[in-house]
Protein backbone atom coordinates (compact mmCIF):
# COMPACT_ATOMS: atom_id res chain seq x y z
CA UNK A 1 0.00 0.00 0.00
CA UNK A 2 1.21 3.45 -0.61
CA UNK A 3 0.59 6.48 1.33
CA UNK A 4 0.85 9.95 1.19
CA UNK A 5 -0.28 13.18 2.68
CA UNK A 6 -2.63 15.18 1.11
CA UNK A 7 -3.87 18.97 1.84
CA UNK A 8 -5.79 17.60 5.31
CA UNK A 9 -5.90 13.62 4.79
CA UNK A 10 -3.56 10.61 5.33
CA UNK A 11 -4.55 9.25 2.08
CA UNK A 12 -3.35 5.60 0.81
CA UNK A 13 -3.72 3.17 -2.20
CA UNK A 14 -3.56 -0.29 -2.80
CA UNK A 15 -3.59 -1.76 -6.54
CA UNK A 16 -4.69 -4.86 -8.18
CA UNK A 17 -5.62 -7.23 -5.80
CA UNK A 18 -2.80 -6.54 -3.36
CA UNK A 19 -4.28 -6.71 0.77
CA UNK A 20 -3.58 -3.30 2.59
CA UNK A 21 -1.10 -3.11 5.04
CA UNK A 22 -1.50 -2.03 8.78
CA UNK A 23 -0.03 1.76 7.76
CA UNK A 24 -2.38 4.53 9.10
CA UNK A 25 -4.59 6.21 6.53
CA UNK A 26 -7.70 8.47 6.72
CA UNK A 27 -9.02 7.39 3.53
CA UNK A 28 -7.99 4.16 1.00
CA UNK A 29 -8.37 3.79 -2.35
CA UNK A 30 -8.20 0.45 -3.90
CA UNK A 31 -7.63 0.37 -8.03
CA UNK A 32 -8.37 -2.39 -10.49
CA UNK A 33 -9.93 -4.85 -7.89
CA UNK A 34 -11.31 -8.32 -9.78
CA UNK A 35 -14.12 -7.66 -6.95
CA UNK A 36 -15.19 -5.43 -4.87
CA UNK A 37 -13.76 -4.91 -1.50
CA UNK A 38 -16.39 -5.33 1.60
CA UNK A 39 -17.53 -2.55 3.43
CA UNK A 40 -16.35 -0.01 0.85
CA UNK A 41 -17.82 2.17 -1.69
CA UNK A 42 -17.18 0.97 -5.26
CA UNK A 43 -17.64 1.49 -8.96
CA UNK A 44 -17.52 0.27 -12.22
CA UNK A 45 -14.17 0.79 -13.77
CA UNK A 46 -13.72 -0.68 -17.86
CA UNK A 47 -9.88 -1.83 -18.93
CA UNK A 48 -7.93 -3.49 -21.35
CA UNK A 49 -5.46 -6.06 -20.32
CA UNK A 50 -3.06 -7.94 -22.62
CA UNK A 51 -2.21 -11.66 -21.47
CA UNK A 52 1.23 -11.40 -21.72
CA UNK A 53 1.86 -15.81 -20.76
CA UNK A 54 0.93 -16.09 -24.71
CA UNK A 55 3.76 -16.29 -27.24
CA UNK A 56 4.86 -13.45 -29.20
CA UNK A 57 3.70 -14.93 -32.40
CA UNK A 58 0.23 -15.02 -30.24
CA UNK A 59 0.09 -11.68 -28.96
CA UNK A 60 1.22 -10.19 -32.85
CA UNK A 61 -1.45 -12.23 -34.05
CA UNK A 62 -3.63 -10.53 -31.71
CA UNK A 63 -2.93 -6.92 -32.97
CA UNK A 64 -4.69 -5.16 -36.11
CA UNK A 65 -2.60 -6.32 -39.20
CA UNK A 66 -2.00 -2.35 -39.39
CA UNK A 67 0.05 -2.19 -35.91
CA UNK A 68 2.03 -5.30 -36.96
CA UNK A 69 2.96 -3.04 -40.13
CA UNK A 70 3.25 0.06 -38.11
CA UNK A 71 5.66 -1.88 -36.10
CA UNK A 72 7.66 -3.37 -38.35
CA UNK A 73 8.54 0.23 -39.81
CA UNK A 74 9.20 1.60 -37.04
CA UNK A 75 12.29 -0.94 -36.65
CA UNK A 76 13.40 -1.19 -40.18
CA UNK A 77 12.86 2.17 -41.63
CA UNK A 78 12.10 4.56 -38.73
CA UNK A 79 15.23 2.45 -37.38
CA UNK A 80 13.98 3.23 -33.42
CA UNK A 81 15.94 2.20 -30.47
CA UNK A 82 13.85 1.73 -27.11
CA UNK A 83 15.35 2.04 -23.31
CA UNK A 84 13.80 1.26 -19.90
CA UNK A 85 14.94 2.72 -16.97
CA UNK A 86 13.66 2.69 -13.17
CA UNK A 87 13.57 6.21 -11.80
CA UNK A 88 14.97 6.56 -8.23
CA UNK A 89 14.51 9.95 -7.69
CA UNK A 90 12.34 12.81 -8.68
CA UNK A 91 14.93 14.60 -10.87
CA UNK A 92 14.54 11.96 -13.43
CA UNK A 93 10.79 13.18 -13.60
CA UNK A 94 11.82 16.71 -14.74
CA UNK A 95 11.91 15.58 -19.07
CA UNK A 96 8.82 13.69 -18.73
CA UNK A 97 7.04 16.70 -16.51
CA UNK A 98 8.14 19.06 -18.99
CA UNK A 99 6.58 17.12 -21.92
CA UNK A 100 3.20 16.07 -19.96
CA UNK A 101 2.29 19.50 -18.55
CA UNK A 102 2.79 21.32 -22.02
CA UNK A 103 0.55 18.02 -24.14
CA UNK A 104 -2.70 18.42 -25.06
CA UNK A 105 -3.76 15.79 -22.58
CA UNK A 106 -2.83 17.82 -19.57
CA UNK A 107 -3.73 21.38 -20.90
CA UNK A 108 -7.53 19.73 -21.77
CA UNK A 109 -7.91 16.93 -19.40
CA UNK A 110 -5.58 15.39 -17.21
CA UNK A 111 -3.88 18.56 -15.62
CA UNK A 112 -0.49 18.84 -14.50
CA UNK A 113 1.97 15.96 -13.73
CA UNK A 114 1.23 15.50 -10.23
CA UNK A 115 5.28 14.63 -8.63
CA UNK A 116 3.87 13.84 -5.30
CA UNK A 117 1.88 11.02 -6.39
CA UNK A 118 4.47 9.96 -8.36
CA UNK A 119 6.94 10.20 -5.80
CA UNK A 120 5.70 7.10 -3.50
CA UNK A 121 5.95 5.00 -6.42
CA UNK A 122 9.47 5.93 -6.94
CA UNK A 123 10.53 5.23 -3.14
CA UNK A 124 8.74 1.84 -3.22
CA UNK A 125 11.00 1.37 -6.59
CA UNK A 126 8.15 0.98 -8.93
CA UNK A 127 8.05 3.28 -11.48
CA UNK A 128 9.87 3.02 -14.46
CA UNK A 129 9.85 5.26 -17.75
CA UNK A 130 10.28 3.66 -21.24
CA UNK A 131 11.80 5.73 -24.63
CA UNK A 132 11.98 5.05 -27.90
CA UNK A 133 14.68 7.27 -29.85
CA UNK A 134 15.33 7.92 -33.49
CA UNK A 135 19.12 6.89 -34.36
CA UNK A 136 20.24 11.05 -33.42
CA UNK A 137 19.40 9.98 -29.72
CA UNK A 138 16.16 12.22 -30.23
CA UNK A 139 13.40 11.43 -28.53
CA UNK A 140 10.09 10.08 -29.92
CA UNK A 141 8.07 9.01 -27.56
CA UNK A 142 8.17 8.42 -23.42
CA UNK A 143 6.04 6.58 -21.22
CA UNK A 144 5.48 6.36 -17.37
CA UNK A 145 4.82 2.85 -16.00
CA UNK A 146 3.74 1.58 -12.73
CA UNK A 147 5.26 -1.84 -11.95
CA UNK A 148 4.00 -4.41 -9.71
CA UNK A 149 5.25 -8.08 -9.14
CA UNK A 150 3.19 -10.15 -11.75
CA UNK A 151 0.82 -6.69 -13.43
CA UNK A 152 2.18 -3.51 -15.22
CA UNK A 153 -0.06 -0.67 -16.09
CA UNK A 154 0.91 2.19 -18.36
CA UNK A 155 0.28 5.86 -16.35
CA UNK A 156 0.52 8.09 -19.28
CA UNK A 157 2.26 8.51 -22.72
CA UNK A 158 3.66 11.34 -24.42
CA UNK A 159 5.79 13.02 -27.22
CA UNK A 160 8.04 16.10 -27.40
CA UNK A 161 6.16 19.26 -28.22
CA UNK A 162 6.52 20.43 -31.95
CA UNK A 163 6.04 23.95 -33.17
CA UNK A 164 4.26 21.75 -36.71
CA UNK A 165 3.26 18.55 -36.31
CA UNK A 166 3.18 17.38 -40.36
CA UNK A 167 1.73 14.49 -40.88
CA UNK A 168 4.34 12.05 -41.23
CA UNK A 169 5.99 13.32 -38.43
CA UNK A 170 2.41 12.16 -36.75
CA UNK A 171 2.28 9.28 -38.52
CA UNK A 172 6.43 8.23 -36.57
CA UNK A 173 5.20 9.33 -33.53
CA UNK A 174 2.14 6.64 -33.98
CA UNK A 175 4.51 4.09 -35.13
CA UNK A 176 6.92 4.74 -32.33
CA UNK A 177 3.91 4.36 -29.68
CA UNK A 178 3.07 0.97 -31.11
CA UNK A 179 6.55 -0.34 -31.09
CA UNK A 180 7.66 1.23 -27.84
CA UNK A 181 4.85 -0.46 -26.17
CA UNK A 182 5.98 -3.92 -28.39
CA UNK A 183 8.96 -3.83 -27.43
CA UNK A 184 7.91 -3.11 -23.54
CA UNK A 185 5.60 -6.22 -24.07
CA UNK A 186 8.42 -8.36 -24.58
CA UNK A 187 11.01 -7.65 -21.74
CA UNK A 188 7.79 -7.22 -19.41
CA UNK A 189 7.04 -10.98 -20.36
CA UNK A 190 10.93 -12.29 -20.36
CA UNK A 191 10.85 -10.93 -16.80
CA UNK A 192 7.29 -12.79 -15.65
CA UNK A 193 5.01 -10.40 -15.79
CA UNK A 194 1.50 -11.42 -16.41
CA UNK A 195 -0.39 -9.12 -17.12
CA UNK A 196 -0.66 -5.46 -18.35
CA UNK A 197 -3.30 -3.00 -19.11
CA UNK A 198 -3.50 0.45 -20.68
CA UNK A 199 -4.99 2.05 -17.52
CA UNK A 200 -8.45 2.29 -18.51
CA UNK A 201 -11.46 1.96 -21.47
CA UNK A 202 -13.98 4.30 -22.02
CA UNK A 203 -17.33 2.53 -22.24
CA UNK A 204 -18.78 6.03 -24.38
CA UNK A 205 -19.29 6.51 -26.93
CA UNK A 206 -19.49 10.99 -27.01
CA UNK A 207 -15.67 11.51 -26.11
CA UNK A 208 -13.78 11.84 -29.45
CA UNK A 209 -10.40 11.84 -28.10
CA UNK A 210 -11.12 9.01 -25.44
CA UNK A 211 -12.29 6.84 -28.38
CA UNK A 212 -9.50 7.77 -29.79
CA UNK A 213 -7.16 6.17 -27.38
CA UNK A 214 -9.66 3.31 -27.37
CA UNK A 215 -8.86 2.75 -30.83
CA UNK A 216 -5.27 2.87 -30.35
CA UNK A 217 -5.38 0.33 -27.29
CA UNK A 218 -7.96 -2.43 -29.67
CA UNK A 219 -5.02 -1.91 -32.51
CA UNK A 220 -2.33 -3.42 -29.80
CA UNK A 221 -4.45 -6.77 -28.63
CA UNK A 222 -5.71 -7.77 -25.58
CA UNK A 223 -9.61 -7.93 -24.15
CA UNK A 224 -11.53 -5.27 -22.10
CA UNK A 225 -11.80 -6.19 -18.43
CA UNK A 226 -14.39 -5.35 -15.94
CA UNK A 227 -12.90 -4.11 -12.72
CA UNK A 228 -13.89 -2.10 -9.62
CA UNK A 229 -12.30 1.04 -7.71
CA UNK A 230 -13.11 1.03 -4.10
CA UNK A 231 -12.94 3.79 -1.64
CA UNK A 232 -12.73 3.29 2.07
CA UNK A 233 -12.94 5.69 4.51
CA UNK A 234 -10.80 4.86 7.76
CA UNK A 235 -10.95 7.49 10.33
CA UNK A 236 -13.93 10.06 11.68
CA UNK A 237 -11.69 12.78 10.53
CA UNK A 238 -11.94 11.03 6.78
CA UNK A 239 -15.44 10.61 7.62
CA UNK A 240 -15.57 14.40 8.50
CA UNK A 241 -13.97 16.17 5.70
CA UNK A 242 -15.27 13.98 2.78
CA UNK A 243 -18.73 14.41 3.74
CA UNK A 244 -18.30 18.38 3.67
CA UNK A 245 -15.94 17.85 0.28
CA UNK A 246 -19.43 16.83 -0.68
CA UNK A 247 -21.74 18.65 0.56
CA UNK A 248 -19.29 21.76 -1.07
CA UNK A 249 -19.72 20.01 -4.30
CA UNK A 250 -23.27 19.80 -4.11
CA UNK A 251 -23.55 23.64 -3.39
CA UNK A 252 -21.51 24.40 -6.16
CA UNK A 253 -23.50 22.53 -8.25
CA UNK A 254 -26.81 24.11 -7.26
CA UNK A 255 -25.33 27.91 -7.60
CA UNK A 256 -24.53 26.82 -11.22
CA UNK A 257 -27.71 25.27 -12.00
CA UNK A 258 -29.34 29.06 -10.40
CA UNK A 259 -26.95 30.98 -12.57
CA UNK A 260 -28.13 29.02 -15.89
CA UNK A 261 -31.75 29.35 -15.02
CA UNK A 262 -31.05 32.95 -14.27
CA UNK A 263 -29.47 33.96 -17.45
CA UNK A 264 -32.46 31.97 -19.27
CA UNK A 265 -34.00 35.31 -21.96
CA UNK A 266 -37.56 36.00 -21.64
CA UNK A 267 -38.16 34.75 -24.86
CA UNK A 268 -36.28 31.43 -24.45
CA UNK A 269 -38.45 30.86 -20.62
CA UNK A 270 -41.49 31.23 -22.30
CA UNK A 271 -41.17 28.87 -25.81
Amino acid sequence: MFTYQSRFLRRGEVWFDNERTEERADWILYRNRSKPVPGAKSRTFYNRLIDLSKTPEVLLSEMEPRTVTKIQKAADEDKLSCEWRLVTDAVELDEIEAMWNQSIESKRRWGKLDRNWLMTMIAARSFELAAAREPTGTMVVCAGLFRDKHRVQQLMSVSPPRTALVPEARARTNRASCFLLWKTLLRLKEQGVRYFDFGGWYPGTDDIQLLGANAFKKSMGGQIVHEYECEQIRTLKGWALVAAARLIDRAREFRQAKTEILEIRPDEASA
